[in-house]
């Protein structure tokens, strides 16, 4: 097992924080969160497997404006690479808002 992966950088519209470490005890054997957020006014998207939701299984997607869903997990890299493309979407999205 390797130490874990992190980030932790500013971006368009906030800032993003990746954490994740190889743990055999959570599906998909990692346990991790990813956030983009505002400094200012806090969480924007998040995604998580922190713990088991009876509605949304294990794999969580959180965000400020909607609902909260479940999310597939098909390994670490590819829920990364999601999850920045979607942060590289709202940022986007919010710039073309303030424009």
């Amino acid at each position: 097992m390797g130490g874990p992966l992190e980030l932790n950088r500013a971006v368009p519209g906030g800032r993003v924080e990746i954490f994740a470490i190889e743990d055999h005890e959570y599906p998909g054997d990692w346990f991790y969160r990813f956030q983009y957020y505002e400094v200012e006014d806090g969480e924007i998207l998040r995604y998580d497997n922190a713990h088991a939701d009876e509605d949304l299984g294990r794999h969580h997607r959180h965000v400020r404006f909607g609902e909260d869903s479940g999310i597939e997990f098909q390994n670490i890299t590819a829920h990364i690479a999601r999850f920045l493309q979607e942060v590289a979407h709202i940022s986007d999205v919010d710039d073309t808002n303030h424009d």
